[in-house]
């Protein structure tokens, strides 16, 4: 009989947490509550005499927590059952009050640090992707690897090769030269090393630029050689490796002209693994516009296009049915040759052991900003290449022709939409369940929050109990 009555309880207690973690507006607003659920700030007028704002204080029912030695102002906490809210309105009516509010809070933008950052358009929200309101939910994960499929990376101090400095807090792991058959895929060209910058460039480190998914892994698979050529046979093997060997996203920022089984053959064997292939469209609109692979390969990759600084279409972006995104790639065509003509990452420049920060464009420089959105989805756990094209695809802007069109695809992706499509209301860790794990992170919230609020029944019983945890969640920011 007891047994069944403390069941009863803790079923109750669940469903009941479980059920209010639901009436928030996204699974993050409890990590943005607006104010100090039980302070005031309060200024009382010039040359009000200490005894007579003690009186004030306490025929509101508050006590003094400290005076602001620099602003003049009074902090106090609230008691005896007002609400924040009513405290300030109380205040407001007293003559002897300069003014009153509530406790805000300040809330972390993460912006970092990297003095070059400023220069980097594709990152912002008018003219690009919408990253930083992202990196306060992840900057994602390193078992979420991502395997840049290209010339290689400058990962490594090896031979003649040398480690790009701002890809020193990068985490790497081990890939493949599928041109030198070696287990250094260094790059010699420079063009896999500016790919792998976009993705996961060292950020905050206080040097040069930044990377979107800068927490997750890259695999480095060099399929291109010191001429930015390569063979399917390279490139399919490059595919293999990097399914087999754990990536959870593979860039190809690269294109070709024939259609190959072998091709065809390798994009659908990541795809029926999990593994989200993105793709370049290819920079050839003005030359015929024809189809490139893998990228036409649309049942199995992101075909990704590039746009300009201000959102329209790159002069050289390739259009057609198998176009699903837009992604910033530059246009030096728009003249001028600014940071807004291209996209700034460090590189190799002349030989492996000169790097500098340079502008390129194209579909190339486009599909990493897909990839990398594409890891930071991957890193909140959504894993399926299904998922993750449906969190891109109907979270994009739209350009171009109302809904899809051959042009843009479904738009230029946005970020931060992505990351929370597929966000539960309550779940906390990600991990797609609402359940006790998500209760022990929220009741951690509130106990180093307002572990002392007694706010239930108005006016208090003098009890902090499971009806005040009820009160707390409903005054969060909805």
């Amino acid at each position: 009989m007891r047994r069944n009555f403390y069941f009863k309880l803790l079923y109750t207690l669940t469903a009941s947490i479980l059920v209010l973690s639901l009436f928030a507006a996204d699974s993050f607003s409890y990590y943005r509550r607006q104010y100090v659920p039980d302070e005031v700030i309060v200024k009382f007028k010039d040359q009000e005499p200490e005894a007579r704002i003690h009186n004030i204080i306490g025929a509101n029912g508050a006590h003094l927590i400290r005076k602001s030695r620099s602003a003049g102002f009074h902090l106090i906490k609230t008691s005896g059952g007002k609400t924040p809210e009513q405290m300030v309105e109380l205040l407001q009516q007293d003559p002897d009050v300069e003014y009153a509010e509530l406790n805000y809070y300040a809330h972390a933008a993460f912006v970092p640090n990297d003095p070059l950052y400023i220069n980097q358009w594709n990152f912002n929200k008018d003219n690009g992707i919408n990253i930083e309101p992202v990196w306060d939910l992840t900057t994602g994960d390193p078992n979420v690897i991502i395997a840049v499929i290209d010339s290689g990376v400058a990962y490594e101090d090896y031979n003649e090769y040398h480690l790009a400095p701002d890809l020193a807090n990068t985490h790497f792991v081990p890939g493949y030269d599928f041109i030198n058959d070696d287990n250094h895929p260094n790059d010699d060209e420079g063009h896999g090393t500016h790919v792998c910058g976009t993705i996961a460039e060292s950020t905050n480190n206080g040097l040069g630029v930044a990377g979107i998914a800068f927490n997750c892994s890259i695999m480095p698979v060099k399929v291109l050689d010191v001429n930015g050529n390569g063979p399917y046979s390279a490139v399919v093997d490059g595919i293999h490796f990097a399914v087999d060997n754990g990536a959870k996203v593979i860039n190809l920022s690269l294109a070709g002209d024939t259609d190959s089984w072998a091709l065809k053959n390798a994009v659908k064997y990541a795809y029926e693994n999990d593994v989200t292939v993105v793709a370049a469209a290819g920079n050839d609109y003005l030359n015929g516009n024809p189809p490139r692979y893998p990228a036409a390969y649309d049942q199995y990759c992101i075909a990704v296009g590039a746009t300009r600084y201000n959102r329209t279409r790159a002069t050289y972006s390739n259009t057609g049915s198998y176009v699903d995104l837009v992604a910033p790639g530059g246009d030096t065509s728009a003249g001028g040759h600014t940071y807004h003509d291209g996209i700034l990452q460090q590189t190799i420049y002349g030989d492996p052991a000169t790097f500098q920060y340079r502008l390129y464009t194209g579909t190339s420089m486009a599909t990493p900003h897909v990839s990398a959105v594409a890891g930071l989805l991957a890193s909140t756990g959504v894993t399926s290449p299904d998922s993750i094209r449906e969190a891109l695809q109907n979270t994009a802007i739209d350009l171009g022709a109302p809904n899809r069109d051959d042009e843009y695809g479904y738009g230029i992706i946005n970020a931060f939409a992505a990351i929370r499509y597929f966000a539960t209301p309550g779940d906390f860790n990600f991990d797609g369940l609402v359940d006790f794990a998500d209760l022990k992170i929220l009741c951690d919230h509130w106990l180093q929050n307002a572990p002392g609020i007694e706010i239930y029944p108005p006016g208090g019983d003098g009890n902090i109990d499971f009806f005040d945890y009820n009160m707390f969640v409903n005054l969060l920011p909805q």
